[in-house]
């Protein structure tokens, strides 16, 4: 993984549901933003969804890299943009050089709604937009965990616990930590990755996700949800876009021990 960058500024409560079919990752968004967007239609999105929604926080990176003897960083590039709307919070991520900016994560954590739904009406309402899911209940946390994975791709928002298969936890899916998660997972081989990708496990074959949960009791239709958390994340992109970074960023290095030592003086002894 690179170094981090330099920040600038109709359902009943089930223990795991029967393995549904994966969805198409385009067909996925979060309140209308999508994987792929730019910063002006990610403003465009969350304002469709909430004409008062704010930018609350906007930050810059840079990578930073030395010829052994000069520090250099290079040109600031977007990394996140945070939005807040009514009861919710969004977060929402962009590759950085040499790819284009465009999103490769979103998450949604909103809470406080006086009118929340129950949890029949909010299932009901999932289903309705994404189709059927793989449905978890973790009693030993009370959550309720919902998930889509992209058809034909391997699953890999799982858990970093070998001894359980999908916790709700989001050590894979949180940037920038996630990706070394899934590159540590990927190099020890981890069970839950082996599971799904058989023998062959690199992460940047990791397919998108949308993952949505929330806490209460499991078979309580009536039981309402004023508080969930939402993640949608291209994990395979975010790999293999966080790896295109790092040859970039090695590249600048070289070229710049090349000019140091091209300029180098042979002192007088």
């Amino acid at each position: 993984m690179l170094g981090g960058a330099l920040v600038l500024g109709a359902v009943s409560g089930m223990t795991a549901s029967a393995q549904t079919q994966g969805v198409s990752a385009d067909k996925l968004d979060i309140t209308g933003i999508k994987l792929g967007m730019t910063e002006a239609e990610v403003t465009r999105a969350i304002k469709a969804f909430d004409p008062n929604a704010q930018l609350v926080n906007k930050r810059m990176a840079r990578y930073p890299y030395s010829d052994g003897v000069t520090g250099f960083q290079t040109p600031a590039f977007l990394d996140e943009l945070e939005f807040r709307a009514g009861d919710s919070r969004f977060r929402i991520w962009f590759a950085s050089p040499p790819a284009e900016p465009r999103v490769y994560a979103i998450h949604r954590y909103s809470r406080g709604n006086k009118t929340p739904p129950t949890r029949q009406q909010f299932v009901t309402a999932l289903t309705t937009k994404y189709g059927p899911a793989q449905t978890h209940y973790l009693p030993n946390t009370g959550t309720t965990l919902v998930q889509w994975t992209e058809q034909g791709k391997p699953v890999c928002a799982v858990s970093t616990n070998a001894r359980i298969a999908v916790d709700g936890g989001n050590e894979t899916l949180l940037p920038p930590r996630a990706v070394e998660v899934l590159e540590g997972m990927g190099r020890t081989q981890h069970p839950n990755l082996r599971r799904t990708m058989g023998t062959s496990v690199d992460v940047a074959r990791c397919g998108t996700v949308l993952r949505y949960t929330w806490g209460g009791p499991a078979n309580d239709p009536a039981f309402p949800i004023p508080e969930f958390y939402v993640w949608l994340v291209d994990q395979g992109g975010m790999v293999a876009k966080d790896r295109q970074s790092a040859r970039w960023v090695e590249q600048l290095r070289t070229e710049a021990v090349r000019k140091r030592q091209g300029q180098g003086v042979t002192p007088k002894l």
